[in-house]
């Protein structure tokens, strides 16, 4: 055989390997060198998909080959996730962080109620834009300390005491110890812009006051 045209080579040598023959060599030499070091199968975080891909389920990487799994391993990447998780893995885990908790699950207050406060009802109406409205006073002499009164409007379909009538609305009133108030009103819309819907509670006569005025747009 002619042995002239390998350049530098021997007779019964292969002939000097190309570039392409050196980097595969070199990434099998690579891969056996980190599969030496690494065991896949007790590794966590890997996992072989059904198209015979490997996957890094902790930075949801995707990789052809064992030795590109490997050399993704040994990636910053990779090294921050894995010091990201020690660092979780070291704080307590909360019991209740996450769970969701009803509002039949909320303890609820319980006080002596002391019966109802007397209260006082005034229509009214706006000067300037001619409005009908309400004043609602109610007088809580006995209100617990630190205690501020409160309200809430609702509709026929939130209470279950009086027959269901579209027509009228309720005004509720609150402060403990006593027992809370509702205020049969009409059920027409009540203009809550700014200023329009306010409430005040006077520590020094211990009254509270509630003004609401309806809207004049149909």
């Amino acid at each position: 055989m002619d042995y002239q045209n390998r350049v530098g080579s021997k007779k019964g040598s292969g002939g000097v390997a190309g570039n392409a023959e050196t980097n595969q060599y070199r990434r099998e030499r690579l891969r056996q060198l980190m599969l030496s070091q690494i065991d896949l199968d007790n590794d966590p975080y890997v996992f072989k998909n059904h198209m015979g891909m490997l996957e890094c389920r902790l930075c949801l990487t995707t990789h052809l080959s064992e030795s590109s799994y490997v050399t993704h391993t040994h990636g910053k990447k990779h090294q921050t996730a894995l010091m990201r998780r020690a660092e979780l893995d070291k704080k307590p885990v909360k019991q209740e962080q996450g769970k969701v908790v009803g509002i039949s699950a909320i303890p609820k207050k319980k006080y002596t109620k002391i019966g109802r406060p007397a209260y006082k009802v005034t229509k009214i109406r706006d000067q300037d834009t001619f409005q009908k409205g309400l004043l609602f006073q109610v007088q809580l002499p006995e209100l617990a300390s630190g205690v501020k009164p409160k309200y809430r409007l609702m509709s026929c379909f939130e209470q279950k005491i009086e027959p269901l009538n579209t027509n009228f609305q309720y005004l509720v009133v609150s402060g403990e110890p006593y027992e809370n108030i509702g205020f049969k009103i009409p059920s027409e819309p009540i203009d809550m812009a700014e200023g329009r819907i306010w409430d005040f509670w006077d520590n020094d006569t211990k009254e509270y006051f509630v003004q609401l005025f309806y809207s004049d747009k149909n």
